[in-house]
């Protein structure tokens, strides 16, 4: 045992077997490894030594604290029930994060890897920018591309090198993210169950790692760990900061088209004098006022969202809508199918 202790508050005995953090699996999958963590063998199921987990998670944390002060701790868990907590506690921690899939070579091939993070980054930028140059295709295109990479990357998108430590979830289903680590040298700390090899690890703790409730109690403590360390909290203020930045050029480009739209409407009422004189003009404003008298798409109830895209799309009465056929109405930014079959299903009950 190391001379040194942890910070983090340590749930008690009682805790952990409420998680049920002392279930294993049945004594027929058992991996032989693991006796020296089991505690005993209750209706063909082996009960894990809780004693034990406690002391190895203490080791495990020291070690957390440690790393998180010098650089970046990864969580990996893609198995359902625990890749939203792995997504939670990250965030929350400053922890980089994989809960869809392991992306192969992360570790041993993390050059290319890379490549494709940096293509999400430039993909996230071009669309707040507005995707300039960009028919609509190529932008719906490049919104599933960067839905795609945010699957497999958002986790680890703003990851410059290789963490110093990893958390696994389940030792036997995240076997290739273990085999990497290994092979780069990155000390792993992982849950184990009763069927896990805990030669494979580093810092194993042995546990339940498929009750949700055993897996939340875990990774809530290894964020108090991660959290206290400098590079933890860098990382939280990184994120913060590369979200504030692409909603501020989002921002940004919105008011720079709303500007331009105004700007050309002006302009359109300056040629107007010049063409038909002062009191023409007025004639053109009084029939303005008598097509804002139409029906309008407000009048059909639509979503909010819905009338907001059809407005930027420059349709504003019931009647420019009915001009327009399904697959226009596809193409106009902001409507799905559902929008549109919505749209469709109001103009037939008028």
């Amino acid at each position: 045992m190391s001379e040194k202790k942890t910070t983090v508050q340590i749930p008690t005995l009682e805790e952990f077997l409420k998680a049920g953090a002392h279930f294993g699996h049945k004594k027929s999958t058992w991996n032989p490894r693991m006796e020296e963590y089991i505690y005993d063998e209750r209706n063909g199921i082996h009960i894990i030594d809780v004693i034990k987990t406690i002391g190895c998670l203490k080791e495990a944390l020291i070690k957390m604290e440690e790393v998180a002060d010098r650089g970046h701790i990864l969580i990996v868990g893609t198995k359902g029930q625990a890749a939203s907590v792995v997504e939670k506690v990250a965030q929350e921690s400053g922890a980089l994060y994989i809960n869809t899939r392991w992306p192969g070579g992360l570790f041993t091939n993390f050059d290319v890897v890379k490549k494709g993070i940096e293509r999400l980054l430039s993909l996230e930028e071009t669309l707040a920018l507005g995707a300039e140059g960009f028919v609509k295709k190529e932008q719906l295109l490049m919104e599933r591309e960067v839905e795609r990479l945010n699957r497999l990357y958002s986790g680890i998108k703003l990851m410059d090198k290789l963490p110093e430590l990893v958390i696994v979830v389940d030792s036997k289903l995240e076997k290739i993210a273990i085999r990497e680590a290994n092979r780069v040298k990155i000390p792993i700390v992982a849950l184990l169950d009763t069927n896990c090899d805990p030669t494979a690890v580093d810092y194993p703790i042995p546990a339940n790692d498929d009750s949700i409730k055993s897996i939340s109690l875990f990774l809530n403590i290894f964020g108090e760990a991660i959290k206290k360390g400098k590079k933890s909290q860098s990382l939280i203020e990184l994120r913060k900061n590369y979200e504030a930045e692409l909603a501020g050029k989002r921002k940004d480009y919105e008011n720079r088209i709303e500007r331009e739209r105004v700007l050309e409407e002006e302009e359109k009422k300056k040629m107007k004098r010049l063409k038909f004189g002062e009191k023409e003009v007025k004639t053109e404003e009084k029939v303005e006022v008598e097509e804002k008298t139409e029906s309008m798409i407000e009048d059909l109830g639509l979503a909010t969202r819905i009338e907001k895209a059809l407005k930027d799309a420059g349709v504003k009465t019931v009647d420019e809508l009915k001009s327009k056929k399904e697959k226009d109405l596809m193409e106009v930014k902001g409507l799905g199918e559902k929008a549109v079959e919505e749209i469709i299903s109001k103009l037939k009950k008028l």
